[in-house]
């Protein structure tokens, strides 16, 4: 009797109803129990997915589906259990390709709204299956979206999730609901809630009184109010609002698409969104479709206060794609979030020009000093003091280390490690093999010996499997210890180091820190990637 995983995926979420990862679950343990699969099911083996869609997400990308695989690849697994070829990807390619790694691993791979089972049926169903179900899962896409388009020239709110400030008049209290209908609104029309106050007082202070998003976003937090999600709101929901022109009573759908492609320039092979912005001929829309939050003279003069400030503003940069040497890297010491690094152009006394650069922490950036009253420091003396530690602690280490016998000795202990791990994969090969073959002469033998000759096949790769895996926890131990000549290597190059030259300085403190904790100015923890004691 073999472990067995379950692999199941919901992109519903847990607080919705439908083919949730629970139900799924119950459907496999119930189609082994009835089909006689002589199979564990432990709960440590159970890999759930709840609310991750397979459109926007590669399979590696998927937490639960990264512990699958490794404990595959341990030989911890001998069957996989999964609702649907859907459930499992919607990419083919994705799909065929994890396929395969699982049958070369010798894993029994079962679907059972396919009815497929890799051990009874031709590789080749597996592949026209997928296909299909990224044909299906398109065309369901296409009708949705036609569906929601159509409702949108009807003044109805499609999405479940309604905008702040605005309830579906069918989640309404009774009596106002039945009021509302018995005039002729739509269930799925919009109407005012309690809310609206909210984004009044935004529409106001923006107008009215002439204040920043930045400043808005400081008072509305302060005030207590929060998103529709119970989240404190940032400079980017503000703008959202005051762009949105449902608060004028218009439904508008369609002003944009996404689609989820693999980033080529990450080694991980993820997912990353790209926006489409379609011609307004495509938009589907309905004017006055619902009572407005907002007047529309308001909502004018909104739209060109912004256009009028839009320079100020830089929504979508990525900081972390930037030059500066510590983003990405600096955190927080009083909320624990990462901060950024900003730029301001004084002049001095004479006239001229001159370029200031300082860290900020992204909880004040984007939800004020109230949250978060973190001090904004000065770029460069930051950097500078950060350098010069970690300079000092390598200098100090490498005094009392002889560096050149201790790597000669890791190079040998590595070798024959290298050679016992290549004897190993090459028996393992072997059984892998035998394995197939046996599947390929299954109708040859009787189930029972059939069965039996699997099982100590399997168990023969299982073990070496372990064996394996010891050796390349061993390789892993006395790879680490190789930071002594790591530790050199990156000495000698901060000898080098041109301080004025930030992409150098960046390069140099991504190679050798994990991140850098900071408390108003001090710096009050470096976390090395180097194993500096």
């Amino acid at each position: 009797m073999g472990n067995a995983a379950i692999y199941a995926r919901s992109s519903l979420g847990k607080n919705r109803q439908g083919d949730t990862v629970e139900h799924q679950v119950a459907m496999i343990k119930e189609f082994a129990t009835r089909s006689d699969i002589m199979v564990e099911f432990d709960d440590n083996y159970i890999f759930e997915e709840d609310g991750e869609s397979g459109y926007k997400t590669t399979l590696l990308q998927r937490p639960a589906m990264r512990r699958l695989m490794e404990s595959i690849d341990n030989g911890e697994i001998e069957i996989v259990f999964f609702k649907g070829i859907s459930r499992f990807a919607r990419d083919s390619g994705e799909t065929i390709t994890t396929a395969k790694r699982l049958s070369n691993k010798g894993v029994r791979v079962i679907s059972l709204e396919e009815n497929f089972d890799s051990f009874r049926d031709d590789p080749t169903m597996f592949q026209i299956y997928a296909v299909m179900a990224e044909q299906e899962s398109r065309k369901t896409s296409v009708r949705v979206s036609l569906g929601n388009k159509q409702k949108a020239r009807m003044g109805l709110w499609s999405n479940s999730t309604t905008p702040l400030g605005y309830s579906k008049i069918k989640d309404l209290e009774d009596e106002l609901k039945n009021k509302l209908v018995s005039k002729g609104f739509h269930p799925h029309s919009l109407y005012p809630n309690d809310d609206s106050i909210i984004i009044e007082i935004i529409f106001d202070l923006y107008v009215n009184k002439g204040w920043g998003r930045k400043k808005i976003v400081s008072h509305v937090n302060e005030k207590g109010y929060r998103t529709k999600k119970g989240n404190l709101f940032n400079e980017k929901i503000i703008s959202d609002i005051l762009n949105n022109e449902v608060y004028v009573g218009n439904i508008v759908y369609g002003k944009k698409r996404y689609e989820y492609v693999q980033d080529d320039e990450d080694s991980s092979s993820r997912k990353v969104q790209k926006e489409i912005k379609l011609s307004e001929d495509d938009w589907a829309r309905k004017d006055n479709a619902h009572p407005p939050i907002v007047d529309e003279d308001v909502f004018k003069k909104a739209r060109s206060l912004i256009a009028k400030r839009k320079g100020m503003y830089n929504f979508g940069k990525k900081f972390n794609a930037a030059k500066h040497p510590l983003t990405g890297l600096l955190v927080c010491g009083k909320c624990g979030q990462t901060m950024i690094c900003q730029k301001r152009t004084n002049k001095t006394k004479s006239g001229d020009k001159k370029e200031y650069r300082y860290y900020v922490c992204s909880t004040y950036h984007t939800k004020g000093r109230s949250v978060c009253n973190q001090k904004n420091i000065n770029a460069t003396k930051l950097e500078s003091g950060v350098f010069s530690k970690l300079y000092n602690e390598m200098n100090e280490y490498l005094k009392n280390v002889d560096v050149e016998s201790k790597v000669e000795s890791q190079k040998n202990i590595q070798k024959q490690y290298q050679k016992e791990m290549t004897l190993i994969e090459n028996n393992m090969n072997k059984k892998v093999n035998a394995s197939k073959t046996l599947m390929e002469m299954r109708d040859v033998y009787d189930k029972e010996t059939f069965m039996q000759l699997n099982k100590e096949i399997n168990e023969e790769i299982k073990s070496l499997r372990k064996q394996l895996n010891e050796l390349k926890s061993n390789m892993e131990n006395v790879e680490g210890e190789s930071f002594v000549y790591d530790i050199s290597l990156h000495f000698e190059r901060a000898k080098d180091i041109n301080h004025d030259n930030l992409v150098e300085l960046r390069d140099f403190f991504k190679s050798v820190l994990s991140s850098v904790i900071i408390s108003n100015e001090d710096i009050t923890e470096i976390n090395s990637l180097l194993k500096i004691s």
